[in-house]
């Protein structure tokens, strides 16, 4: 349960929330920890707040070697619908991927570590496009563990997904285990949680918004509202997904999450002898987790397939918008995630539509007829068009 803090560590935390730099907040969470009333009961809490301090200590390192300039050239400008993020061992044909997928150029060769710096290209899928980075392989150590470079965990840290390529004639499932178990490292999961938590910082007067998706078990709104105010927080909107507990609502307040990344798998090389037969016997054992696909760079196999399985793995649809009394809707949709509401996509287009909104109208797959009249609280899916009416 949530611990019961003293004033000073009331007030130890929201210097903590106010730290407006990685250092200033490393600070005050040490000063946090050291107020933090030492019995069982805040053991967890303790627990979290060093695993914190620990990261912050590992950005702050990273963020020294950043201003000596040797990470410049690993900054990537974000295009497309979503930036995926493409890890895996050298040789597994990353280069020949992207190659084969996108406009990009990268430069295919068969010695190791051949790519050394993150290479974009752009993917179409239908009436949206991917974009795709190539990131150096990680280093292989004597035990067969993979040390991703810092560089990398934080452009796959902001990015919206990752695509796992594996190199079929080489032990692919342990190379699969190898990438994750590094990637956990790293506090990246690539599991899809059966619940998950988002606070989200707003202009206000105080209030604490909660938006649920979901059962919620073990806890009630007025609960969160409270373990919230316990940490000085207001001015939020609490986005539930699935059956949170309360404890889940305090690991999101302490950022003390592994970073969640819809995540694909792509096994390569399919064309070589007997790696068909691999691949087939590690799908049960990967599929569990992330979906695969089977490729060949050589033949074109499997290729067609991966635009549509990354639109799949990563949660999101296309919404068209429609202005009153015009004939069409627009031809570029909006990219949201799935589960989005029209008062959400209201609010991304103009705060005023969210604001002074009256009502919308609908057309395509969630509407019962043709521009059928729905509230804001409507969830849309891929296809809808919105017509939104606003005072």
């Amino acid at each position: 349960m949530p611990a019961n803090l003293t004033p000073e560590a009331k007030v130890k935390w929201k210097a903590a929330l106010a730290a407006k730099n990685p250092k200033e907040k490393f600070h005050a969470l040490q000063e946090f920890l050291s107020a933090i009333p030492k019995h069982k009961g805040n053991e967890r809490l303790r627990a979290q707040i060093k695993t914190k301090i620990a990261s912050l200590k590992e950005e702050m390192a990273a963020e020294r070697g950043k201003r000596t300039g040797a990470r410049s050239s690993w900054s990537i400008e974000r295009e497309g619908a979503a930036q995926i993020v493409m890890l895996g061992p050298t040789n597994a044909g990353r280069s020949s991927l992207l190659k084969s997928l996108t406009n990009a150029q990268p430069t295919v060769a068969s010695y190791d570590y051949t790519t050394q710096r993150p290479i974009p290209g752009m993917l179409p899928y239908e009436d949206i496009q991917f974009q795709l980075v190539e990131l150096p392989a990680p280093q292989r150590s004597e035990d067969n563990t993979y040390e991703i470079q810092p560089e990398a965990i934080e452009l796959i840290r902001i990015s919206d997904g990752l695509m796992l390529v594996l190199d079929l004639s080489s032990n692919p499932v342990q190379q699969y285990y190898s990438l994750t178990a590094a990637l956990e490292q790293a506090r990246v999961s690539i599991q899809r949680p059966s619940s998950r938590v988002e606070i989200v910082k707003e202009k206000g007067s105080g209030e604490i918004r909660i938006a649920a998706s979901g059962v919620q078990i073990s806890c009630t709104p007025e609960q969160i509202r409270q373990l919230l105010r316990n940490y000085d927080m207001k001015n939020v909107l609490v986005r539930i997904y699935g059956n949170a507990t309360i404890d889940d609502i305090e690991d999101a307040i302490l950022e003390n999450v592994a970073l969640y990344k819809p995540t694909m798998v792509v096994a390569n090389k399919i064309d070589l002898p007997g790696a068909r037969q691999t691949g087939l016997e590690m799908k049960p054992q990967i599929l569990q987790s992330v979906p695969i696909t089977l490729t060949s760079c050589f033949t074109g196999e499997g290729l067609s397939k991966i635009a549509c399985a990354l639109f799949g793995c990563l949660g999101i649809i296309r919404v068209y918008t429609k202005e009153p009394n015009e004939p069409k809707p627009s031809e570029r949709p909006f990219v949201v995630r799935a589960g989005t509401t029209v008062r959400e996509l209201a609010r991304n287009i103009h705060s005023h539509l969210a604001n002074k909104y009256r009502y919308s109208r609908i057309w395509g797959p969630t509407s019962k007829f043709a521009g059928e009249r729905v509230g804001p609280d409507h969830v849309l899916g891929d296809g809808d068009i919105v017509e939104i009416h606003a005072e």
